[in-house]
C-alpha cells in the first residue's frame, strides 16, 4: 500500500507555498525611487547590485521599482513571516521557484532581486497572502508595470528637479483614473556625505488595492483614506518632491 502514500504526497505537492492567508484588509504595493534609495548611506548601499547597475537609461526605463506587495491591516498590526521563516541575510532564505517568464519580468521591475530581495519579500509578506509564489509575484510585476505606465515617465522627466504631488495626481487622473486616490507619496532626506544631497527626495510611491475575496489576489485600487491613511503626502515639504538623479 506504499503507493497510496506517494499518491497523497503528489496530490499535495501543487499546494506548496499556498498556505491559508493571514487575516488582512488590503494590499499595499510599495515602489521605490532607486536614486533616492541608493543615495541614502551610499558607502554601504553601493555594495548592492541594484545600486551598482543604476543608470540614467535604466531609470528612464523603470523609474519605479518593486519594493514589495504587502498584505496589510487597517489597524496596522500587519501580518509577517507566516511561513515560519525568520529575518536574516536575504540570500540565506529559501530560493523561489517561479516560471521563467515571471522570473524574467521580476528581474526587470525588481533589480534588487539580484540582492535576494525577492526571497525576503516572499518570506516576510508573500507568505501571508495565501497565494502561490508564482501568482504573488506575477501580480506584483503586473501592478508595478501598471503604475509605471501611469506616472513613470512623468517622474523620470523631472530628474534633478522638483515636481508637485498635485501634478502627479493630475497625471494619474488622466492616465489611470482608478489609481489617483489610491496612491500616496513618501519623501525622505538621505543620509548622504554630500550636503547638497541632504534634501527631502521622493523615496517611495505606495498604492493601495482591495483584496479580491474570490481569488485572494489584489483587486481594484483602494482609496488611501479607506486604509486609515490621512493624506497622500508623507514628508514632502509644501507638496513638492525632489527627484534625485541616478548616482553621480
Amino acid at each position: 500500500m506504499r503507493w497510496k502514500g506517494w499518491v497523497f504526497v503528489l496530490l499535495l505537492a501543487p499546494l506548496a507555498g499556498c498556505a491559508e492567508p493571514a487575516r488582512f484588509d488590503y494590499y499595499l504595493l510599495a515602489l521605490s525611487v532607486a536614486p533616492a534609495f541608493c543615495e541614502d548611506e551610499p558607502q554601504r548601499k553601493q555594495a548592492f547590485a541594484q545600486c551598482q547597475v543604476l543608470s540614467e537609461a535604466g531609470f528612464r526605463a523603470m523609474p519605479l521599482t518593486l519594493h514589495g506587495l504587502w498584505p496589510n491591516r487597517t489597524d496596522r498590526k500587519h501580518p509577517s513571516y507566516c511561513g515560519g521563516e525568520t529575518s536574516g541575510a536575504f540570500c540565506r532564505l529559501p530560493p523561489l521557484h517561479l516560471p521563467a517568464v515571471t522570473h524574467a519580468r521580476l528581474g526587470q521591475v525588481m533589480p534588487a532581486a539580484a540582492d535576494c530581495l525577492d526571497r525576503y519579500q516572499w518570506a516576510k509578506h508573500g507568505s501571508c497572502s495565501g497565494l502561490a509564489e508564482a501568482d504573488y509575484f506575477a501580480a506584483s510585476v503586473a501592478l508595478t508595470e501598471r503604475v509605471n505606465r501611469a506616472i513613470g515617465s512623468e517622474i523620470a522627466r523631472h530628474t534633478g528637479r522638483e515636481i508637485s504631488l498635485a501634478s502627479l495626481r493630475e497625471t494619474l487622473a488622466r492616465a489611470d483614473p482608478a489609481l489617483k486616490d489610491a496612491v500616496t507619496f513618501d519623501c525622505q532626506t538621505p543620509r548622504a556625505p554630500d550636503p547638497a544631497k541632504r534634501r527631502p527626495m521622493l523615496r517611495e510611491v505606495r498604492i493601495h488595492f482591495e483584496r479580491d475575496p474570490a481569488t485572494g489576489l489584489p483587486g481594484q485600487p483602494l482609496a488611501y483614506t479607506r486604509a486609515n491613511v490621512r493624506h497622500y503626502n508623507s514628508g514632502c515639504p509644501q507638496g513638492k518632491a525632489y527627484i534625485d538623479t541616478p548616482q553621480d
